[in-house]
C-alpha cells in the first residue's frame, strides 16, 4: 500500500533525495520548502502524486495549514519527515542574539511546529512514522555549532521521549543521526564565519582549516540515506536514535570513551549527593 509523505525541506539534500526517491516509488508527497521553484521538475514529472507549498517550519499556524493541505489533497498522512535545517559556523560569542534564536527555531522548533500539526490525525489513525533529521554531532558537540548543536540535541532528546509516548497507539518516532552528508551543509556553514577574535583561532579556526575544500567530499551519500529513511517508514520496530555514517560512528565512539573514563574518575562525587538511607528509582519506560 503506497504512503502519503510531507517532507520539509525538500528543496535540495536528504529531503530532495527523499523526495525523488519517494514519487519514484509511487507514494505521494507534500513537499515543502522556503522556495519551491527548485521542485517544479518534480511536480511536472508527478503531477498526480505531489503538492508543492512554500513553507517556514517556523511558523506553527502555516505548519498546520500543509497538514491540512496533505489531508485534503490525498486524505491521510502517513510519513512526516522533518528534513529542514541548516548551520552557520561562528564562535558563541559572535553570534547575534538574534542569529542565533534563528537558527534554533528552524532547526529544533520546526520539528516541533510539523509534529505537534501531524500527530493528532496519525493518533487518530493509529498509524504513522515521524522520522527527525537530527545530527551525530548532538552526541558529542562541536567547536563553532553551539546553535546548531544545541538544537539537534534537543531534537534526539525530543524523539526519544515522543517514542515512548505514541508508541501505544501505533505511532512510530525515530531520530536520523548522520555524519557528514554530501549535500550543500558544508557550504552553507562555512559561508557566515565573522572575522574570529584571536582567542578562538585554536578551536573554531583549526574547524575552518581542516574543512576547506572539504564541500563536496563528504562521506555520506544523501540517495542512500534516503533509501534508509523510506526503509524505515515499513518498520514497525525502530529505535530511538539512528546513526548514519562511519564518520559519525567513529566520531561517536572516541566521544564516548572520554565520557565513559570521566564518569569512572567522577563516580563518587556523582553517588555522593544521595541521602544515606536506601532509595527506589524510578524505572526507565520503555
Amino acid at each position: 500500500m503506497s504512503k502519503t509523505w510531507l517532507i520539509t525541506g525538500s528543496a535540495s539534500g536528504i529531503g530532495l533525495s527523499t523526495a525523488e526517491l519517494v514519487l519514484a516509488r509511487g507514494e505521494n508527497l507534500v513537499a515543502t520548502a522556503r522556495n519551491v521553484d527548485r521542485l517544479l521538475n518534480l511536480a511536472r514529472r508527478y503531477s498526480q502524486q505531489v503538492e508543492l507549498i512554500e513553507l517556514d517550519v517556523t511558523d506553527a499556524p502555516a505548519a498546520r495549514r500543509v497538514v491540512d493541505t496533505a489531508m485534503e489533497r490525498f486524505g491521510r498522512l502517513d510519513v512526516l519527515l522533518n528534513n529542514a535545517g541548516y548551520a552557520h559556523l561562528s564562535p558563541f560569542e559572535q553570534v547575534s542574539e538574534d542569529d542565533f534564536k534563528a537558527e534554533i527555531d528552524t532547526n529544533f522548533y520546526g520539528v516541533v511546529n510539523l509534529t505537534r500539526a501531524a500527530l493528532p490525525l496519525m493518533r487518530r489513525q493509529k498509524s504513522g512514522h515521524i522520522i527527525n533529521i537530527s545530527s551525530s554531532s548532538a552526541r558529542f558537540g562541536s567547536p563553532g555549532s553551539t546553535a546548531y548543536t544545541a538544537a539537534k540535541w534537543a531534537v534526539s532528546g525530543f524523539t526519544a521521549s515522543l517514542a515512548k509516548e505514541v508508541k501505544p497507539f501505533g505511532v512510530k518516532a525515530i531520530a536520523i543521526e548522520p555524519g557528514s552528508i554530501r549535500t550543500n551543509w558544508t557550504r552553507v556553514a562555512r559561508g557566515h564565519v565573522p572575522p574570529l577574535l584571536p582567542e578562538y583561532e585554536p578551536t573554531i579556526g583549526a574547524i575552518m582549516r581542516i574543512t576547506e575544500g572539504y564541500a563536496g567530499t563528504e562521506p555520506g551519500d544523501p540517495d542512500k540515506v534516503a533509501v534508509v529513511i523510506f526503509d524505515l517508514s515499513r518498520q514497525d520496530d525502530l529505535p530511538e536514535q539512528l546513526v548514519l555514517g562511519s564518520d559519525a560512528l567513529g566520531r561517536i565512539a572516541q566521544s564516548d570513551a572520554v565520557r565513559s573514563a570521566a564518569a569512572l574518575y567522577w563516580d563518587k562525587i556523582s553517588r555522593s549527593t544521595d541521602f544515606d538511607e536506601p532509595t527506589t528509582p524510578l524505572p526507565l519506560l520503555d
